[in-house]
């Protein structure tokens, strides 16, 4: 009599899920909690180790060198020397000894080195567009042959610092926008929530380029002078 196939296991049945490793850790893990449960209600009338494990969890979070708060410790700072609050520690210092435009300026530093810096967050009109000019005078009224402190964000594809510039505590990004010399750049700056206030306030008050209603945004504007 020929003998019967072999009826092999399918994988994922109940026998090979109960001999998986993980399930046998699983399995002593809970035989173990038991045990000290039981323990501690027979010699204490109470069963505390969940709380016991919470607290040491909650201390553990809750440490000076944990990574979680040194994570979150970098993200505030960097968001501080975004924003200028308090007052940062500054990456370039000098003299400003040109302004190109509502949103660049040179400055000098003491071993004479020059550093073109294009101001973080923000997007001054050309100087072909309407309200150009305006801008460029704006800045040279604020930084020109004056001494700024730059706060480095970045640096762009023509090799510019891309940074908060500061004459004494006057942020001069912040300035620009304020008197509506300049648009908040949402697109490269989305988080920048003190400028984006600074320009609701100036559109608001109608102050520089919203004087004229509808001004168009310098982005818009470069992209139609390359098509052309």
């Amino acid at each position: 009599m020929p003998r019967p196939p072999f009826r092999r296991q399918r994988r994922g049945s109940r026998k090979s899920f109960a001999r998986a490793p993980w399930t046998r850790g699983l399995r002593n893990l809970l035989f173990l909690a038991l045990a000290v449960s039981a323990l501690q209600l027979a010699t204490r009338g109470e069963i505390s180790w969940p709380q016991q494990l919470l607290e040491q969890a909650r201390e553990t979070l809750n440490r000076s060198d944990a990574g979680w708060r040194q994570a979150s410790d970098a993200l505030e700072q960097q968001g501080q020397r975004r924003e200028g609050d308090p007052l940062p520690r500054f990456d370039l210092g000098g003299r400003v000894v040109r302004v190109s435009d509502g949103d660049t300026l040179s400055l000098l530093d003491s071993s004479g080195e020059q550093h073109k810096i294009r101001l973080y967050g923000i997007d001054s009109p050309e100087l072909a567009q309407d309200g150009g000019r305006a801008a460029r005078e704006s800045l040279d009224r604020l930084a020109y042959q004056r001494q700024a402190g730059v706060v480095v964000v970045d640096r762009d594809d023509y090799g510019r610092a891309v940074g908060t510039v500061y004459v004494g505590d006057n942020n001069l990004n912040l300035a620009q926008v304020a008197s509506g010399h300049a648009w908040w750049y949402r697109h490269h700056a989305p988080h920048e929530r003190a400028l984006e206030a600074a320009e609701q306030a100036a559109r608001q008050q109608r102050l520089g380029l919203w004087a004229r209603g509808n001004p168009q945004a310098p982005w818009n504007w470069r992209r139609e002078n390359r098509r052309q």
